[in-house]
């Protein structure tokens, strides 16, 4: 683990991703400027289990300010870069900050404006603390008030964390019989609806903490304006009135102290309820170990349970840092629950017309467009240039009209939604980037309430508290988290559509004039630039591919670009998963690839399985495409599909379509230039022969020729027609089904092999008797070269690497 040495002067230093640059309790004592890149500030208390997450920072800030200012208000914290940083430090005691800060106007504005950005970031935390607050505790006042405990006599007062689950369980029942409401039936799902907890209050002790009982935030808002105002203005200010400046300085720094602490308490409350839910011994395995897993309401109520617990796991990574699944081992033996298929799914429907049934939800989308320039802090000019465009736009008869001055307005607004879009990701990245404002625009891409119907409004606030990130078999993601991933440096941008990488620009841009530079954006490899590449050269163009039609396409949700029923387009990750998986059930090589695995003992190829990307755009549309096969070039990195929100197409037809596109471009790429040789060009290969001379083909009747003739003159490319045949070889020939004539068959038989239990029906029958004869007599040299390896593995003692026990696996299906 790198440590930055704060001892020392340090100029634009290189931190890797997990190096500390401030260590709890160290008194080293510097300001330190992040340049680029991203840091977490972590919190030890005295009874958590591990550092939680209570806050991030991210470039270009000034830290360490408040340290050396309050040394107290830091012993309990350590900053560690998250992404790779830049950071430049100087040593600095509280006298010489002091002084800095009134003689260097430029440092002091800086140090303000970052003040005032760390305060805004801890408020959007706090928010969000107490919405994962409500979620936690909703889950277990749920499991409290569905388990069969009995309710204790006289008045109890239990605290989630502090208590048992029968302590608890006999407080939350007896609060019931207090209130006069009827007692809820055991087991029952409907409890995870909160009705009844927010009927007896059971929130309050945080509902009714006020962000103005805190810190006084109307005097917060307006220093915020007056540091928004130009330098010079401000400093002619300062020179004036000098105690102002060293005011406004310390009622900063009392308001991030407050707010920070306040962050701190609230993330260790949810770290204690998480543990009391999770831990070997806590509530959640305590029922599993108990109850009768076949009752079918038990079953159903852990269903529900599994569910909402999945709903909470990636904003409690992104909030506390804390992965629920690596940390706890109860999500093995929860996890069948969740993936369980009951005919109880009805009542999550209800779940969703409780919802959409409830119109004071909704309003908070009300002037959802001001709220969100609001947030960007747009140029006063450029905010109402945004607002007159979209205010045509809104009031345009047909908005999606062919004329060429609507086509124009449509072209402007595009333009300056995604440069609103990049400045609020990148503003909300340090603090949670499902916060409602702009969250609601990052994943769904609503800007303007009045732009779609109520009806709509409430199946997107409904969709909204659901996951919008699963990885459990194949990562399947809205925009915003696909761009953390770059901005994380987990994931290299994309490619544009002309084929250029990110760091095909950096190098394009060290042989430009410095005259050439003048008239672009230049690009620096950081996080931030990463993103920005992301954003401006391939999210505002996929807008228009994905919509189907790019002279008519609108970069966000409008009642024009949905087509039908939003609840039947929009794509749930989930539920992606579910018909992903049921295509890898049919072929199990889907994400396989040959890979060169080096090991102590040598070197071998080996099939690798590597499963793509999925990335939801926040948009309407009628297309989903795969855009690259790899992550860069290494070919043992996923590739990564594009699919509109709402998707108005068969997805199914669409999916296995561009499943066999992807299958096709890869083995293209691994291939080389040899993919047309039927030997080393592997699938791509021996279907590219057997198109270009079906006509000698004896395999072929003279009847499949002509239909394949024909079948030729229909298709646009052999990547087309090798598309066409997987989805008739996955959808009808796994059924038995013949559609194919005998070379085709011979290819897929080969390449993409069904299941062995699905192959040894086939075996019997003539059709197939020749094809798994051979297909078996290769897997056995496989098997038998793999085996060798194996062998000196033992001889010495050895423990096979995973990568080739998962190689044997392979090849045994």
């Amino acid at each position: 683990m790198e440590v930055l040495d704060l001892t020392k002067e340090q100029k634009k230093t290189v931190m890797a991703p997990g190096s500390v640059l401030l260590m709890q309790g160290s008194d080293n004592q510097a300001v330190c400027l992040l340049h680029s890149g991203l840091a977490e500030i972590l919190y030890h208390g005295e009874n958590n289990s591990t550092d939680l997450r209570v806050g991030l920072i991210k470039g270009e800030s000034p830290f360490g300010i408040i340290g050396i200012m309050n040394r107290k208000e830091t012993s309990r914290i350590t900053i560690r870069t998250v992404t790779e940083c830049i950071v430049s430090s100087r040593p600095m005691r509280e006298e010489e900050l002091i002084s800095k800060i009134q003689s260097d106007f430029s440092f002091n504005f800086k140090v303000l404006r970052t003040l005032v950005s760390r305060i805004e970031s801890t408020i959007y935390l706090f928010n969000n603390y107490r919405y994962l607050w409500h979620k936690y505790a909703s889950i277990a006042d749920s499991i409290a008030l569905g388990c069969e405990y009995p309710e204790i006599s006289g008045y109890n007062v239990a605290i989630r964390h502090e208590s048992t689950l029968e302590e608890y369980a006999g407080y939350v029942k007896h609060l019931v019989s207090e209130a006069q409401f009827p007692h809820p039936e055991a087991w029952s799902y409907n409890l995870f609806l909160g009705k009844l907890q927010d009927q007896l209050g059971l929130y309050e002790d945080q509902d009714k903490i006020r962000l103005e009982d805190m810190i006084d935030y109307q005097q917060f808002l307006f220093i915020k304006r007056i540091l928004r105002k130009s330098d010079a203005v401000l400093k002619a200010l300062f020179q004036k009135d000098e105690p102002s400046n060293q005011y406004i300085f310390e009622f900063l720094g009392k308001v991030l102290e407050t707010m920070m602490k306040t962050n701190m308490g609230l993330a260790s409350i949810i770290d204690n309820l998480i543990n009391i839910l999770y831990r070997e011994d806590g509530w959640v395995m305590k029922l599993l170990k108990e109850q009768n897993r076949d009752d079918p309401k038990i079953r159903s109520f852990f269903h529900f349970l599994a569910k909402f617990t999945w709903r909470c796991r990636k904003d409690t990574e992104s909030l506390l840092g804390k992965d629920l699944f690596r940390e706890y081992d109860v999500f093995k033996h929860l996890k069948p629950f969740h993936d369980l298929d009951l005919s109880a799914e009805a009542p999550e429907k209800k779940q969703t017309e409780v919802k959409m049934n409830g119109g004071s939800r909704l309003n908070k989308y009300k002037g959802l467009l001001s709220r969100i320039l609001d947030f960007a802090e747009l140029p006063q000019g450029d905010r109402e240039e945004f607002l007159n465009l979209m205010e045509k736009f809104r009031n345009s008869k047909d908005r999606l009209s062919n004329d060429k001055a609507m086509a124009e307005l449509r072209k402007k607004i595009s333009e300056r939604y995604w440069k609103i879009y990049e400045i609020c990701f990148l503003k909300i990245i340090d603090s949670d980037l499902k916060g409602f404002v702009p969250g609601i625009m990052l994943h769904f891409g609503l800007i303007d309430e009045r732009l779609v119907s109520q009806r709509d409004l409430a199946v997107m606030d409904a969709f909204y508290s659901g996951n919008l990130f699963v990885d459990d078999s194949v990562p399947i993601m809205t925009l915003p988290y696909f761009l953390e991933k770059i901005y994380r440096s987990e994931r290299e941008p994309s490619i544009t559509d002309m084929g250029d990488s990110f760091r095909t620009q950096l190098k394009k841009q060290e042989k430009m004039t410095e005259g050439q530079k003048d008239k672009i954006y230049v690009y620096e490899n950081t996080a931030e630039d990463r993103v920005r590449f992301e954003i401006r050269k391939i999210a505002r163009e996929m807008g228009g591919i994905l919509y189907g039609n790019k002279s008519k396409a609108v970069p966000f949700l409008c009642t024009e670009t949905i087509a039908g029923d939003l609840r039947r387009t929009l794509i749930e990750p989930e539920k992606l998963v579910s018909m992903l998986d049921k295509i890898r059930e049919r072929d199990f090589s889907l994400f396989f690839r040959e890979v060169m695995f080096k090991h102590e003992l040598g070197a071998d190829f080996i099939q690798q399985e590597v499963p793509p990307l999925f990335v939801l755009y926040p948009l309407a549309g009628s297309r989903g495409l795969i855009w690259q096969e790899l992550d860069g070039t290494r070919k043992d990195t996923p590739g990564r599909f594009f699919f509109p929100l709402s998707f108005s197409e068969k997805l199914y037809d669409t999916l296995v379509y561009q499943l066999a596109s992807f299958r096709w471009e890869l083995q293209k790429t691994i291939a080389g230039h040899n993919w047309t040789d039927p030997v080393e060009g592997g699938m791509v290969g021996a279907y590219y022969d057997y198109i270009q001379f079906y006509k000698k083909n004896n395999n072929i009747t003279p009847e499949a020729k002509k239909r394949l003739e024909e079948f030729i003159k229909k298709t646009r490319s052999d990547k087309d027609r090798f598309a066409r045949d997987y989805m008739t070889w996955i959808d009808y020939e796994f059924d038995g089904k013949i559609r194919l004539n005998g070379a085709a068959r011979e290819v897929f038989y080969r390449f993409c092999p069904f299941p062995s239990s699905v192959r040894e029906k086939f075996a019997s029958k003539p059709l197939y008797s020749s094809l798994d004869n051979r297909f078996k007599k290769r897997r056995k040299d496989d098997i038998l070269k793999l085996k060798t390896r194996f062998i000196k593995y033992e001889k010495k003692n050895k423990v096979v690497p995973l990568e080739l026990q998962g190689f044997m696996m392979y090849l045994e299906e």
